[in-house]
C-alpha cells in the first residue's frame, strides 16, 4: 500500500505545481495585455502589437487598438508591419555568417570587393579607402545618411513610386565630406548596410533576399517575414503618418492594398514586412546559440561608444544596441518606416526576447524602448517568482529526500531520482548506471538498522537553464556505532520533468 501511495502523492503534487505554473503564467499574460492598453490609450496609439518569447518557448502574442481606425477594424494580433531598421539585424547575421565560412574579414578594407570599372563610383564616397567590414556593421564608417540628403529626399517627393538601385541611393553620397574619420568617431547611416548588402551579393553571386531565405528565414520558420521590395505588401496593416512627415506622403499609408511610396529602396537598411511573433522569436534564436556560433556573437556584441567609437560596455554592436538596466544587459534595435515603429530586444540575464509594433510613426520610436523595458520588468519579475519557485522545490525535495532516509526507507529515498537507465551516481566505488542498480546498491550498503541519520546542508544552487539545476552541498551522516558525523560533499544535476525536480547525476565523496 506505501508504494502506491508514493507515486500517487507525488502525481497530485506535480499536478498542483503545474496548475500553479499555468495560473502565474495567465496573470502574466493579462498583466502585459493591461499595459499593451494603458500605453495604446496613454499615447494615443492608432494600435499596436506586442510579442515576448519566453526562456523555455513559450509565446505570449497581444494586440490592442485599431488596424484602421475610421473602418473601427480592430488590430489583429500578429498584424504585420515594416521591420523598418530592426531588419538590418538579418543583414547582420548574413555577414557573421559568410565570416564564420571565411569568405570575409570583419577587418577587410571594403574597398577590395569594390574593383571593377563598374564599381568607379564607390572611390568617391567619403573615406572610401579606409572603411572595413566592421566599420559599416557598427556604423564607425563616417558616412553620411543617404536617405536625409536633400538630393534624395527631393526626388522622392518628386516620384514616391520610383525603384532605386543601391547605387542610385549611394550616389547622393559622392563627394562629399565624412562626419568623422573612420573608427574615430560614431554616427547611425543607413549607408553603410547599402554597402553590406552589395558585399554579400558580390561574395554570393546571389542577391541578398535570397541569402537571407535561404540562410535566416526558412531554417527558422519566419514565415510571416517577407522582402518589402514593392508597393503591394500582402497583410500589410493600415499605418498612420505621424508628424514628421519628411517624405511628404498621405495620412493614410495604404490605399486599395498599395503602400504610398515604393518601400524598395530600404533594402539593406530594414527593407522587410514582419509580425511581432517573427521578431521576437528572431531575438531569441540570434542572441540563445542558433544562428551564430559563440565566436561571432560575441563578435556581433562588441559595442563601441555613441561618441568616441571606441569599445565600450554598452553603445553599438555589429547590428545591434547593447545596453545595461536594472534587468542586466539587454541587446536589440529600433526600426521606422513612414507609418510603422519596432522595437525588439533580447534580455542576456533572463534569455526572454520582446518585439513590439505600432501602426504610426508618431514621437518617431523615442518612447518605445521604455514601453518594451515596462514588458520585460513584468516579464523579470514572473520569472524571479519562478526560479524561486523551482529553488524551493529542489530544497524541498532534499529534505524530503532526508527525511526518507531517515525512516529507513531506501524505496522512498530514491523517488528523488529519475526512474531511468540513463541516470548515474558516482562515488569512491565508481560510476553506477541506472536507477535499478542504484537502489539495489544503497539496500545492499544501507540496510535498515545501518542507515544512520542524514542531514544536508551548505547548498548552492545554480540555474544552468528553464529545466536545469546544479545543486552542491554537504551531506552530514551520523551512523549508529559513531559519535561523530561522516561529512563529504555532493554536486548533483537536477532535472525538471513534468512538473518535478529529479536528480540525473549525483556524484558525492
Amino acid at each position: 500500500m506505501y508504494k502506491r501511495v508514493i507515486p500517487l502523492l507525488a502525481f497530485f503534487i506535480a499536478f498542483a505545481s503545474l496548475c500553479s505554473a499555468q495560473s502565474d503564467f495567465l496573470l502574466l499574460r493579462q498583466n502585459m495585455q493591461h499595459t499593451l492598453d494603458s500605453i495604446t490609450a496613454a499615447d494615443a496609439l492608432p494600435g499596436a502589437t506586442l510579442a515576448a518569447v519566453l526562456p523555455d518557448g513559450r509565446l505570449i502574442s497581444l494586440a490592442s487598438g485599431w488596424e484602421d481606425v475610421e473602418l473601427q477594424k480592430p488590430m489583429p494580433v500578429g498584424g504585420q508591419m515594416f521591420t523598418g531598421s530592426t531588419g538590418k539585424t538579418f543583414v547582420s547575421a548574413v555577414v557573421l555568417q559568410l565570416v564564420a565560412e571565411g569568405k570575409l574579414s570583419l577587418d577587410d578594407k571594403v574597398a577590395t570587393f569594390f574593383q571593377g570599372t563598374s564599381d568607379a563610383w564607390f572611390q568617391r564616397l567619403p573615406n572610401a579607402a579606409e572603411l572595413t567590414v566592421r566599420s559599416l556593421m557598427n556604423h564607425t564608417s563616417g558616412l553620411p545618411r543617404y536617405i536625409f540628403q536633400e538630393a534624395f529626399l527631393k526626388a522622392v517627393k518628386a516620384d514616391p513610386l520610383r525603384s532605386w538601385a543601391p547605387q542610385e541611393c549611394l550616389a547622393v553620397l559622392l563627394d562629399l565630406p565624412p562626419t568623422h574619420a573612420v573608427a574615430k568617431g560614431w554616427g547611425y547611416s543607413d549607408t553603410n548596410y547599402l554597402l553590406l548588402g552589395l558585399i554579400i551579393e558580390k561574395l554570393t553571386g546571389d542577391s541578398f533576399y535570397n541569402q537571407a531565405q535561404t540562410r535566416l528565414l526558412s531554417p527558422f520558420n519566419l514565415r510571416h517575414t517577407y522582402p518589402s521590395a514593392q508597393r503591394a505588401l500582402p497583410g500589410l496593416v493600415q499605418g498612420y503618418i505621424g508628424e514628421d512627415n519628411f517624405f511628404g506622403l498621405p495620412k493614410k499609408t495604404v490605399d486599395n492594398g498599395l503602400y504610398a511610396m515604393n518601400p524598395q529602396f530600404e533594402w539593406c537598411g530594414g527593407g522587410f514586412v514582419t509580425n511581432v511573433e517573427d521578431m521576437a522569436y528572431w531575438m531569441k534564436w540570434l542572441h540563445s546559440g542558433k544562428v551564430l556560433s559563440p565566436e561571432m556573437h560575441a563578435q556581433l556584441a562588441a559595442a563601441v561608444d555613441f561618441r568616441t567609437g571606441q569599445p565600450a560596455a554598452a553603445g553599438y554592436g555589429l547590428g545591434t544596441f547593447v545596453w545595461q538596466s536594472e534587468l542586466g544587459k539587454f541587446l536589440g534595435h529600433a526600426g521606422l518606416m513612414p507609418g510603422y515603429l519596432t522595437q525588439v530586444e533580447y534580455s542576456e540575464n533572463y534569455g526572454f526576447a520582446i518585439a513590439m509594433q505600432t501602426n504610426t510613426d508618431q514621437g518617431m520610436g523615442r518612447r518605445h524602448h521604455a514601453h518594451v523595458q515596462r514588458f520585460a520588468r513584468l516579464i523579470a519579475g514572473f520569472l524571479e517568482h519562478g526560479f524561486a519557485a523551482d529553488e524551493q522545490a529542489i530544497r524541498d525535495n532534499f529534505k524530503k529526500q532526508e527525511g526518507c532516509w531517515n525512516q529507513g526507507s531506501i524505496d522512498c529515498y530514491m523517488t528523488a531520482y529519475l526512474q531511468s537507465d540513463s541516470i548515474r551516481t558516482i562515488s569512491r566505488a565508481g560510476i553506477t548506471y541506472g536507477y535499478d542498480t542504484i537502489r539495489q546498491n544503497y539496500l545492499k550498503y544501507y540496510p535498515p538498522g545501518k542507515m544512520g541519520r542524514l542531514h544536508s546542508d551548505n547548498f548552492s544552487l545554480t540555474r544552468l537553464s528553464d529545466n536545469y539545476y546544479y545543486v552542491v552541498g554537504r551531506f552530514n551522516l551520523v551512523y549508529p556505532e559513531r559519535e561523530e558525523p561522516v561529512q563529504g560533499y555532493f554536486s548533483v544535476i537536477m532535472q525538471k520533468i513534468g512538473g518535478r525536480w529529479l536528480m540525473v547525476s549525483d556524484h558525492s565523496g
